[in-house]
């Protein structure tokens, strides 16, 4: 998956669900940032101010999201 369509699909919906390795995430718009979190995790949420600050700070298995795009699998 490119980047850039994982980001125009965010930006549309202001939400996205995928699935890495075996858990699936949701990234959420709040009012004042950005969040993350494993759906059976939902009391890990983590924030961050950008779409852009997620992706390269939020990590997974020690590698940011940013790195792993060709294992993202958006689910609808």
């Amino acid at each position: 998956m490119v980047y850039d369509d994982i980001k125009k699909i965010f930006i549309t919906n202001n939400k996205l669900k995928f699935k890495l390795y075996s858990l699936e995430y949701i990234v959420e718009q709040k009012e004042n940032c950005v969040e993350i979190y494993a759906i059976y995790y939902e009391n890990r949420k983590k924030q961050y101010n950008s779409f852009d600050e997620l992706m390269n700070n939020f990590t997974v298995y020690n590698e940011p999201l940013i790195n792993q795009m060709n294992r993202i699998q958006i689910i609808n």
